[in-house]
């Protein structure tokens, strides 16, 4: 079970050097707390598996990455959490991805996780879009082809604003549980336009948003867990919200996984959204009966249906390309 034992959050972010100065493995008591509590133990699933920790300059802030190497890796993933989230919950897609022998490199967003920045907030969702630019740089120079972008959520939105700002980058865009619009707006949009005029943030209520006790468990007890939740993060979400709604047409076709009792996302409004901007063309989508918001963590019997799918739909690599860059 995750969150068994403790790391200090601050001493190890106090440690970690640019990601670019990283050569050999992180090995240090550390970094093995923070792996021990989020159960990063992937090397039964991917033998001889190389696990790099540090940080990227960007925008004035320091994102704190993490790069995940199989051995002889087929491809590589781009991997953008949602929002309150950060890498270290994603134990079981990180396990998944690494299975299909595909190199994953994952970083905690500005204000999330590891990384520096006031604690769960932004003035535009164009920086966020700008730290996955920063983050995709670096994988294309060293990471091999094919690369594909994997989002929870808010990290959805931030892929597909990349894609209208930067055009195509990555192979597929796989989206679990993808941001639109959040969940009953028509309320919420109420109580935002009061909140706004009264208040800077409100305390953060943990959801049940994955039939999984065992992820529940982790979210009550993570100490990267911010514990407000910022009105000028929501102002940010609904500027860009109307933009992106605004536009004509999506330049790639994602694969798209939502369940249908997500009380965060309004998941069949969203959809529709999303089969506009990509007609004529279908939008593939797994409806998943009973999954809630964090799909990555439900319950292993969705997990299993959600992999399945993905290895039915997605063309994963099966041949290795060359990257003299890895392991150099």
């Amino acid at each position: 079970m995750r969150a068994q034992g403790i790391f200090d959050p601050q001493a190890l972010k106090d440690q970690l050097g640019t990601f670019s100065e990283l050569g050999a493995p992180i090995a240090s008591a550390l970094t093995v707390d923070y792996r021990r509590f989020y159960q990063f133990d992937f090397e039964a699933a991917s033998p001889g598996l190389a696990h790099h920790m540090g940080w990227l300059d960007c925008d004035g802030e320091r994102l704190a990455v993490q790069l995940f190497v199989p051995q002889a890796p087929r491809g590589s993933v781009v991997f953008c959490h949602g929002y309150f989230d950060h890498v270290g919950l994603f134990e079981h897609l990180l396990r998944y991805l690494l299975g299909k022998q595909l190199a994953v490199l994952a970083f905690d967003q500005i204000g999330h996780g590891l990384s520096s920045g006031e604690r769960a907030t932004i003035d535009s969702f164009d920086r966020y879009v700008a730290a996955l630019e920063r983050v995709r740089a670096v994988a294309a120079g060293l990471l091999p082809a094919p690369c594909y972008g994997v989002g929870q959520s808010t990290g959805c939105a931030v892929l597909m604003e990349h894609a209208l700002q930067h055009g195509v980058t990555f192979d597929e865009l796989i989206l679990f549980a993808p941001l639109v619009r959040p969940a009953h707006w028509g309320v919420n949009r109420l109580v935002y336009q009061v909140a706004k005029r009264t208040v800077k943030d409100r305390p953060r209520a943990v959801t049940e948003n994955a039939e999984n006790p065992e992820f529940m468990h982790l979210q009550r007890n993570d100490p990267l867990a911010p514990t407000r939740l910022p009105v000028q993060w929501v102002t940010a979400m609904v500027d860009w919200m109307h933009a992106f709604e605004a536009n004509e047409r999506l330049p790639q076709v994602p694969f798209v996984l939502q369940g249908d009792t997500d009380g965060t996302v309004a998941g069949r409004y969203n959809l529709k959204v999303l089969q506009r901007l990509v007609a004529p063309a279908e939008l593939p989508v797994l409806w998943l009966e009973g999954g809630r918001h964090h799909l990555p963590n439900e319950s292993a019997a969705l997990r299993a249906q959600m992999w399945a799918w993905l290895d039915e739909r997605v063309p994963w690599p099966t041949v290795a390309e060359p990257s003299p860059k890895i392991g150099a």
